[in-house]
């Protein structure tokens, strides 16, 4: 049975791993071996179906049902992914959720928060993201569904 807590540690490491991309990144590291990980261990794509609406996507390449295109949005360098720049290369050096509301149903956890980032750059972006979020066979707590927008703006 999903608890609050295990939804709260999920979203916590969610924001970590945004910082630990970027940071990777910034000092040289391989940022697709810690993002391929990332996806490995936090979202269902290896065992499942991912349904993911990242912030800055449009077109064709709006969703991202599959790894590569995660992976893609991620960090960027995939030519079947032209717009895709590497959002997690920022680097983004504190990222936190905050007014979250959750439904908690058995193995799943649904989600809606707004996340904050903060560019090196001291630059600051606000999102409003929904997740689900399930607990897997291996024990594990996983992403089935990822969607972010930019707040609306009249």
């Amino acid at each position: 049975m999903f608890t609050k807590e295990m939804a709260y540690t999920a979203l916590q490491t969610w924001c970590d791993n945004v910082v630990k991309v970027g940071k990777v990144y910034a000092e040289g590291g391989d940022a697709q071996a810690v993002s391929l990980q990332v996806l490995s261990d936090n979202y269902d794509y290896d065992n499942g179906h991912v349904l993911f609406k990242p912030t800055q996507t449009f077109g064709e390449q709006t969703f991202r049902p599959t790894k590569e295109g995660a992976l893609s949005y991620f960090v960027g360098g995939n030519s079947e992914f032209p717009n895709d720049k590497g959002f997690k290369l920022k680097p983004w050096v504190k990222v936190w959720y905050s007014k979250e509301d959750l439904i908690l149903h058995n193995d799943l956890a649904i989600v809606q928060c707004n996340v904050h980032f903060i560019g090196s750059d001291d630059s600051h972006i606000f999102v409003n993201k929904s997740f689900v979020f399930r607990e897997c066979d291996d024990g594990k707590v996983r992403i089935i569904l990822h969607q972010s927008s930019l707040p609306y703006q009249p």
